[in-house]
């Protein structure tokens, strides 16, 4: 990051055609101090930088010259942190991003962020639905537009299949790995659509096919998931216990065998798997074993346990991430504020 503050401050004061003598007036300084910023002698008070960007209507980030790279890092911390941007935020991300996809260097960092920008501006809508529309509910409980507008803020199940089936998604990923066919998880995105369709009989060929270029634990994972979907759960789980003795020393392993022993709805089993997944994980570790322990202990009606998990969430990214303060901890908070209301209303009750 080039801080070029002073060369900034004189550009926008010539486009905005005034002396510095007349800025020195309006931010109640001297023209020498004004004469001092442009020539990088000094720099603003940080407490006036606010006031600089009022007058020549810009942010204060536009005051400084940052480098391409940069902005994309600015903008990706942003997405990360912020659980909402304003409007103003959102604009200007959005028009910067756009004018950087028309460039060669910088196409696909572009397109990319400006998925994720969509993703977040959705998800915070999203959550304005789902209160709105629990507030209807609460008002018109019989009422099946109120339902409806709950299931789509949240992304629920709906029973007609023709809205609920992935036909769209397996045609694009059909095509994407017909593209990219040496791209072994693109299998992976097209197996999960065709399993939740119980079009089981095309996702064994699929996994046939990654089994060619894959060697990993996912693809015993997965071919104990079909398995299991077409209701032979005896011969998934023989399936899952070898991928365990193949790959003893894989943490992913033992976190895929957690996700099969969650669906099960075998909760124990399932904490446990997670809990050997974090303990066979490389630095930095993550989360995951930590949430789904609260979520499978909310649950059971544990809420003292599922608060412990969420402590343990809390230290996990303190300890390997070093992240204190975000919009993920935040939240992680306001669970823990959630979950001492449910354990105090069990307790009453």
């Amino acid at each position: 990051m080039n801080i070029a503050l002073g060369n900034k401050i004189k550009q926008l004061r010539l486009q905005k055609g005034i002396t510095q003598d007349a800025l020195a007036k309006i931010l109640n300084v001297s023209y020498q101090t004004i004469s001092k910023w442009e020539n990088d002698i000094s720099m603003p008070d940080i407490q006036l930088l606010p006031e600089i960007a009022v007058y020549f209507g810009c942010t204060i980030d536009d005051l400084f010259d940052f480098s391409e790279q940069a902005k994309f890092e600015r903008i990706e911390n942003m997405l990360e942190m912020q659980e909402a941007l304003t409007p103003e935020e959102f604009s200007q991300i959005d028009q910067f991003l756009k004018d950087q996809a028309c460039k060669d260097s910088w196409k696909n960092d572009a397109f990319r962020l400006l998925a994720e920008l969509y993703n977040h501006k959705a998800d915070e809508l999203r959550k304005t639905a789902e209160r709105y529309a629990k507030k209807a509910l609460e008002l018109e409980p019989e009422l099946k537009q109120n339902h409806n507008n709950l299931q789509r803020a949240q992304e629920g199940t709906i029973p007609d299949w023709d809205f609920f089936n992935h036909s769209k998604r397996i045609a694009y990923y059909q095509d994407f790995v017909k593209k990219n066919p040496t791209y072994a998880r693109g299998y992976l995105w097209l197996m999960d659509e065709l399993i939740a369709d119980y079009r089981l009989e095309e996702a064994e060929s699929v996994c046939e096919t990654m089994h060619s270029m894959d060697q990993s634990c996912r693809v015993p994972f997965y071919q104990g998931r079909i398995a299991w979907v077409r209701g032979e759960h005896q011969k998934a789980e023989s399936i899952w216990k070898q991928m365990l003795l193949d790959y003893s020393d894989d943490w992913l392993a033992y976190a895929n065998m957690a996700d099969a022993m969650a669906y099960a709805c075998r909760y124990d089993e399932a904490i446990a798997y997670y809990r050997k997944a974090f303990e066979l994980q490389p630095s930095p570790k993550f989360t995951d074993a930590q949430i789904t322990a609260a979520h499978i202990y909310e649950l059971q009606g544990n809420y003292d346990a599922a608060i412990a998990s969420c402590y343990e969430q809390l230290e996990v990214m303190k300890n390997e991430w070093g992240i204190t303060e975000s919009c993920e901890v935040d939240q992680v908070r306001k669970e823990i504020e959630r979950l001492r209301n449910l354990s105090a209303n069990q307790k009453i009750q």
